[in-house]
């Protein structure tokens, strides 16, 4: 596609308009042309001038909204200057008016980052590996994988997954964690009240995460394993109920044991070794394993230490 070429006035009347206005709504993003399947990115900065147009905006008015119309993360480090962003991603022919129901305050943004938003480009799980040379892609994150990646090597994200804000307050007092059934059929049952602390009605999202700290396996820090979204008027209380299944708890073993193969009088020396998959599949460890709770990756409320035997 083809963008027009803007006269440097546009962006002096830009700040001339919001300098004398109430708020200032600034929407930037991304189109097709940054955004397809057909190719990939090189960049996560806006495109143009966007960013100076945010700047110079927000430093003439004090009350400006950024909204992000993209469909994948971009540098944000020009959000310390602004006191509200919202992400809209790609809305549809709904967007309009659920973005105007936002900024009205007529609903509440429930939602939360289904995705990690890096404070630079290198800080990127696949930095380094892609696109890769010689027609050849390494994957080499492995399981880190999106916010496994900056939880388990400690880099502080601009916004991390599941993040997400709301008019009003919310409260989540301390968990329940119980097991149900027998057997292959055991779930542990994690329950967690909810209360509306604010005076709007308004919705939280309570994240349970994952945590196996003794593994004989590397993993990931934590891993997302279940949530509940609770929309609750101001004082009211609920409890959000989330189910962990086995698979919560394991880890994939591909069965690549190796094991020796000794002949007699050899002095017990190894003479063949063999590959066997015996053990492939999915695994649970017995041992200590760490229940998260929170409303975001980084924004973890409390933790539950459960253990697992047999």
């Amino acid at each position: 596609g083809c963008s027009p070429i803007l006269p440097d006035s546009a962006l002096d009347d830009a700040v001339a308009i919001a300098s004398d206005a109430d708020v200032a709504i600034v929407i930037v993003g991304t189109n097709d042309d940054w955004e397809t399947e057909g190719h990939d990115r090189t960049t996560l900065d806006l495109p143009g001038r966007q960013v100076e147009l945010i700047e110079r905006i927000a430093a003439a008015n004090p009350r400006t909204v950024v909204v992000l119309n993209t469909g994948a993360p971009v540098i944000v480090d020009w959000a310390i200057g602004v006191p509200a962003v919202l992400q809209s991603w790609f809305g549809g022919q709904e967007m309009a008016h659920a973005l105007a129901d936002v900024l009205l305050g007529d609903a509440d943004p429930g939602g939360r980052l289904p995705l990690t938003f890096p404070v630079r480009l290198d800080d990127n799980p696949s930095y380094g590996n892609f696109p890769g040379e010689h027609g050849q892609v390494r994957y080499g994150e492995g399981l880190l994988v999106g916010y496994r990646w900056y939880d388990t090597r400690h880099i502080a994200p601009a916004y991390a997954f599941g993040h997400g804000l709301s008019y009003t307050t919310f409260e989540m007092a301390a968990p329940t964690v119980t097991a149900t059934g027998s057997g292959a059929d055991v779930h542990v049952v994690v329950e967690v009240p909810v209360t509306n602390t604010g005076d709007r009605p308004g919705t939280e999202v309570v994240q349970v995460y994952v945590a196996a700290p003794d593994s004989s396996v590397a993993r990931p820090a934590k891993e997302l394993k279940g949530f509940a979204k609770v929309h609750l008027a101001p004082g009211e209380s609920t409890v959000a109920r989330i189910e962990l299944g086995q698979r919560a708890f394991a880890h994939w073993d591909p069965g690549d044991r190796y094991r020796d193969t000794r002949l007699p009088g050899q002095g017990g020396r190894t003479l063949i070794v063999e590959l066997t998959d015996e053990t492939r599949g999915w695994q649970v460890e017995p041992g200590r394993y760490e229940i998260h709770v929170g409303r975001g990756s980084d924004a973890i409320v409390h933790v539950v230490e459960t253990h697992i035997t047999g």
